[in-house]
Order: C-alpha cells, then sequence, then structure tokens
C-alpha cells in the first residue's frame, strides 16, 4: 500500500515526464531543419561547373537503338 510520502514522490517522479515540449513546436523544429538542409544542399552545388545529370533519357546519343520504344497494343 502506497503511503503519503509514497504519493508525492511519485508526483514529482511523474511531473518530469510531462515537460516533453509540444508536438506542434517539434515538428516545426523539424521542417525548418528539412527546409534548411535542402536549401543549403540547393546552393552547395547549384554553382559548380559540372553539368546537371540526367538520370533517364529515351534519346541516347550514341546508343545502337536511341529511339524511344513502341507502346505495345494488346
Amino acid at each position: 500500500m502506497m503511503t503519503r510520502h509514497d504519493q508525492e514522490l511519485l508526483e514529482k517522479q511523474l511531473r518530469r515526464i510531462d515537460a516533453a515540449p509540444p508536438s506542434g513546436v517539434l515538428m516545426l523544429v523539424v521542417a525548418i531543419v528539412f527546409f534548411t538542409g535542402m536549401a543549403a544542399g540547393g546552393f552547395l552545388f547549384a554553382y559548380t561547373d559540372q553539368s546537371p545529370l540526367r538520370l533517364a533519357a529515351n534519346n541516347i546519343p550514341g546508343a545502337p537503338s536511341s529511339e524511344p520504344a513502341a507502346p505495345v497494343v494488346r
């Protein structure tokens, strides 16, 4: 059985747990850090002498078959 002293100690310990920042503030901080990183990355790589890398293309210069594939009709 809990005594009055035990109950007071438990309440004192549980008060520390509820001291977390509101979730809205935490979400705002995460969003700010994300967009700051995106902006910093954009500025770091925007002013380089390299041309942008094309990851996917239908026409590849010098490839044996550089024509786009015809759609399959079923």
